[in-house]
């Protein structure tokens, strides 16, 4: 009888119910994401599956596997989170609440402090400038990628979910070992020490841990969209739209 783990993400909570239009690229986003690691996955086990030794070493072919998983998640984490925003922010701050106080209070601190940059001033002046001025605080938020627990916390209270217990400050720092990771795999290449002091041997990643790191983060995806779905669905019914 086999003794090989299989390294699997497990399956994604359903869709949320009457999802509505704001929150559908976010959740096509995610499932895109799933599919392509779970996808990483079948393959990392069948190469496993098919070595001589199944209980012997791991190579740097089935490391090099789980490295491209933990890239593909933390895109899928960029993508997913800047979607979110991008969509549902129009709606969530067209009325008075959470989500509007964070938007007010980085404005002020940040952007409205002091001397204006051009991008702000730009934005003010736009045709649309309520749109621009979104985009600048997305930008703001998610940067050129999310790099830990404190972009994450970012990104909750600017969706209105700071009070929401699956998306509290210790469990969203809670992941910062991931994020850890596609920093070392995707700038230092994974090398132990890329400075080259001491050994430049690549670091010897556990398959199980990092299987358990990636679906940890696309389900935590999971718990930003399905209150965001909510939201916004609340929202729509506040201004007179229709829920989905």
């Amino acid at each position: 009888m086999s003794r090989l783990t299989l390294v699997e993400l497990s399956d994604l909570p359903r869709k949320p119910h009457g999802c509505p239009p704001e929150v559908e690229r976010s959740w096509d986003r995610l499932k895109a994401t799933h599919k392509s690691v779970s996808g990483l996955f079948t393959t990392l086990n069948d190469l496993r599956a098919g070595q001589d030794e199944m209980r012997g070493a791991v190579s740097e072919t089935h490391r090099d596997q789980v490295r491209a998983a933990i890239v593909f998640t933390a895109a899928g984490i960029d993508a997913c989170l800047r979607t979110l925003l991008r969509d549902s922010l129009p709606v969530l701050l067209s009325t008075a609440g959470d989500a509007h106080g964070s938007f007010t209070s980085h404005f002020m601190s940040n952007r409205l402090a002091g001397d204006l940059t051009p991008a702000t001033k730009t934005a003010v002046v736009d045709i649309d400038p309520r749109a621009a001025l979104i985009d600048l605080y997305v930008e703001d938020l998610t940067g050129r990628s999310i790099q830990g627990g404190a972009d994450l916390i970012r990104c909750r209270n600017a969706l209105g979910l700071k009070r929401d217990p699956a998306l509290n400050d210790k469990i969203l720092k809670g992941h910062q070992p991931f994020f850890n990771a596609r920093h070392e795999v995707v700038h230092e290449l994974d090398l132990i020490d890329p400075a080259g002091r001491g050994s430049r041997g690549r670091r010897h990643r556990d398959l199980a841990a990092v299987g358990a790191q990636c679906d940890g983060a696309l389900q935590l995806l999971h718990a930003f969209i399905a209150p965001t779905a909510r939201t916004v669905r609340q929202t729509r019914r506040t201004v007179g739209l229709s829920a989905t």
